[in-house]
């Protein structure tokens, strides 16, 4: 590739925990291989993922729109309030962009579900598997409002990927069929795992467990399945989500904990782990079907896209699901761990070809 054609690229994700900054490692990682410089924007924790895969990759602090859920299922509240403030911040972020992209002679953005990163004067790529959303109980006659909205903004971008396939290989399934916008372009699935080879004879913890997600419910679903690896005198590792913890398990009360894994050591140990518990992330989904895993799902309670996931994906007979309420009260043998085979199909390598 000559010096003409490299291009300065910025690659964006939302900070609604690591999933989107997880999924864009296979786009930075192609980007670099193809001989293009690439600035990662992001929340702290993202940027902090990402420079565990690439030290010298260059970082911006950028952060994204925040939300805490409260303590009960019923999240109508807090969801109000975000659907409320959500659009003024996209207003923001898009007047910001302006400011990153002279200072750091960007030639293309690659937005990952951060609506408000767009700008005529440069070609404005955005990620997501959700061009439809779900609206909470009772307002679910609403789909095609949200579905509209969703469109008004996607149709700002000169393309969308979407991290999915449009036919029955699909994982995401309402949430990623077409919605007639003309920009769309199904890139296939994205993990970081895609080409890892993990297998090993490492007797490995036998459960482990994969948080994510905001708070309060994050600590919950931590504190939740501590008390069963307790109750069963299970060799645990709870895997935090949270880059700044570190990558050293530490013992708590008999449950090793671990802000983040390197992805060698993640693989491993989720392989190897007699019984797998998952929060319903689609990127988190991506990740084992890419590593042939399957386990229990539990969504986190009002979020409506991880709920529909993972009742969507157990009707597929691909995953287990239950509600974080009924998570103390099920038989162990739920969150077995089991090898699936799900054809993994990505087109990312040739679509960047095309940038």
């Amino acid at each position: 590739m000559d010096a003409t054609s490299t291009k300065r690229i910025l690659v964006s994700p939302l900070g609604w925990g690591l999933g989107h900054a997880s999924r864009d490692i296979p786009i930075v990682d192609t980007l670099i291989k193809q001989g293009h410089t690439v600035i990662f924007a992001a929340d702290k924790p993202q940027c902090l993922l990402i420079k565990q895969r690439f030290p010298n990759l260059e970082t911006i602090p950028f952060p994204s729109f925040q939300v805490k859920f409260n303590k009960s299922k019923f999240q109508f509240f807090p969801l109000l309030w975000v659907a409320f403030r959500l659009p003024f911040y996209n207003i923001w972020e898009h007047f910001k962009l302006y400011g990153i992209l002279k200072k750091h002679c960007i030639d293309i953005v690659i937005s990952d579900n951060r609506y408000g990163l767009w700008n005529r004067k440069v070609r404005s790529i955005i990620i997501t598997h959700q061009l439809r959303v779900i609206p909470p109980f009772p307002f679910k006659w609403a789909m095609p409002i949200t579905e509209y909205l969703v469109k008004w903004w996607l149709k700002r971008f000169d393309e969308v990927w979407i991290p999915d396939c449009p036919d029955e290989r699909s994982v995401a399934g309402i949430l990623s069929k077409s919605n007639g916008l003309t920009n769309l372009c199904y890139i296939g699935h994205l993990s970081r795992f895609d080409g890892v080879d993990a297998e090993s004879v490492f007797s490995g913890f036998q459960m482990v467990v994969v948080a994510s997600g905001p708070e309060p419910h994050r600590s919950f679903f931590v504190d939740i399945n501590k008390k069963i690896a307790q109750r069963y005198c299970l060799n645990c590792l709870i895997i935090e989500g949270r880059p700044e913890n570190g990558v050293i398990p530490r013992c708590i009360d008999g449950v090793w904990i671990v802000g983040h894994l390197p992805d060698m050591q993640f693989a491993l140990a989720v392989k190897n782990a007699q019984h797998l518990v998952l929060r319903g992330g689609y990127s988190t989904i991506m990740d084992m079907l890419a590593l042939g895993l399957s386990g229990l799902i539990v969504p986190t309670p009002g979020q409506t896209e991880q709920e529909y996931l993972a009742e969507h994906l157990s009707v597929k007979g691909l995953f287990r699901t239950v509600k974080q309420s009924e998570l103390l009260n099920i038989d162990i043998d739920i969150m077995r761990s089991n090898r699936v085979n799900c054809c993994i199909n990505t087109q990312l390598q040739e679509r960047i070809k095309q940038l």
